[in-house]
């Protein structure tokens, strides 16, 4: 389930690269929408289609154009779009979405199996390409005539999986800090940790800090027994970052942001066996919080040589 990005190049114009993307089935039926992005150079013209699970026939969409709410004989809806110079980016943008048949009389799932998706260079400068499936929690949500109705997570096969560039959207801003979630008591990445770097090829996550197992204060509770809970992921270890930086401003209110990501970098420590180099999945190391409030003090402080 956690097989989310693959990326590629079409080296020249008439040429295609086909990609594999696994609805899951067996008596499970996804009814979430799934969504698949493929982003590619504003130099570049590709032709996308998309072929169904048990079927010959495909899709065909060209730049600039779009398929929309296409209905398969199972009730599935085939979208596509295929959009250039999106307006956040500027860069090219397709864009293939499933939906499920929500009948309230005869509801059913994705189409089961291997969906695959073609690209094709119709204009070739650049050719390279990165594609994302959207992530969803999976969770039961009823049964139908025998069948476990889910809002499920798509994902590539082995073969079109590439393991790396996963972060979030908001993990690639411009002016952020992203943060691996680090299982402080094995000094392991936790698996469920996103990769970079950024598909622009910048080195996020910048640092990592222990996300694993960390009890924190429960903003749901209704009573004092469920005042805390326990949880892992990213969105643990971010607080932890952001709490050291709150102590680092509070040491030296001058400065800013990009000075305190730099201290940040700076000031942590590899994880066993690494070394002082960015990686995919720790960024440059470890937080320090004590060295890294000590620089914040200190680095304003140097002494003039006269």
């Amino acid at each position: 389930m956690g097989r989310i990005h693959t990326a590629g190049q079409v080296a020249a114009r008439g040429l295609t690269t086909e990609l594999e993307w696994t609805v899951i089935g067996n008596g499970v039926a996804d009814i979430s929408e799934n969504e698949l992005e493929i982003w590619y150079s504003p130099q570049d013209r590709f032709v996308v289609s998309v072929q169904a699970p048990g079927e010959s026939r495909w899709y065909r969409v060209a730049p600039g154009e779009f398929l929309q709410n296409k209905r398969l004989s199972d009730g599935t809806t085939l979208s596509i779009y295929n959009e250039l110079y999106h307006p956040n980016n500027g860069g090219n943008y397709a864009s293939i979405y499933l939906s499920p048949n929500l009948d309230p009389v005869n509801p059913r799932g994705i189409r089961a199996g291997v969906w695959k998706v073609q690209i094709e260079g119709e204009e070739i400068r650049d050719g390279r390409f990165h594609a994302w499936i959207e992530r969803d929690d999976p969770a039961e949500v009823g049964r139908h005539d025998g069948e476990r109705f889910f809002r499920f997570p798509s994902f590539f096969t082995t073969r079109s999986n590439v393991d790396s560039h996963s972060l979030s959207s908001l993990g690639c801003g411009q002016n952020i800090l992203a943060i691996a979630n680090l299982d402080a008591s094995v000094s392991r990445i936790n698996i469920t940790s996103s990769q970079g770097p950024t598909r622009d090829g910048r080195s996020k996550p910048d640092i990592c800090a222990p996300g694993t197992n960390i009890s924190a204060a429960n903003g749901f509770a209704l009573t004092n027994d469920d005042a805390w809970v326990s949880m892992s992921g990213t969105s643990m270890a971010s607080p932890f970052v952001a709490g050291v930086i709150g102590l680092m401003l509070a040491a030296n209110p001058k400065l800013n942001a990009a000075q305190c990501a730099g201290i940040l970098q700076r000031t942590s420590r590899p994880l066993p066996g690494s070394t002082f180099e960015w990686r995919n999945d720790t960024g440059f190391g470890n937080i320090d919080p004590a060295e890294a409030i000590e620089e914040a003090i200190t680095f304003t402080q140097r002494k003039e040589i006269k």
